[in-house]
């Protein structure tokens, strides 16, 4: 696999309305660990960079012994950690 095939979809456009945000905890569809998000690259703040489908994260759980703890990270394939449906009513406030 050369470097244009490992790089590439950082280049796409990043998905419209995703709720990743720097600080929180997220998964992959590819590696399955666990890691913090740092920097997100879908929003910079100078205009001459295009909006990126790419985001720096530090792995707390290391999907397998080969990879590094930082990582760039397509944020397409990232979603939230622990990826429980959001529950839309209070289970405290309900009527009784």
């Amino acid at each position: 696999m050369g470097y244009w095939e490992r790089v590439k979809d950082f280049f796409e456009k990043p998905p419209v309305g995703h709720d990743l945000e720097v600080g929180c905890l997220v998964t992959c569809t590819c590696h399955g660990g666990v890691a913090l998000v740092l920097e997100l690259y879908d929003q910079p703040d100078e205009e001459d960079y295009p909006n990126m489908n790419m985001a720096k994260i530090w792995w707390v759980k290391l999907p397998h012994s080969n990879i590094d703890r930082v990582w760039m990270h397509t944020i397409a394939r990232l979603h939230r950690y622990p990826s429980a449906p959001k529950n839309k009513t209070d289970p405290k406030n309900t009527a009784k």
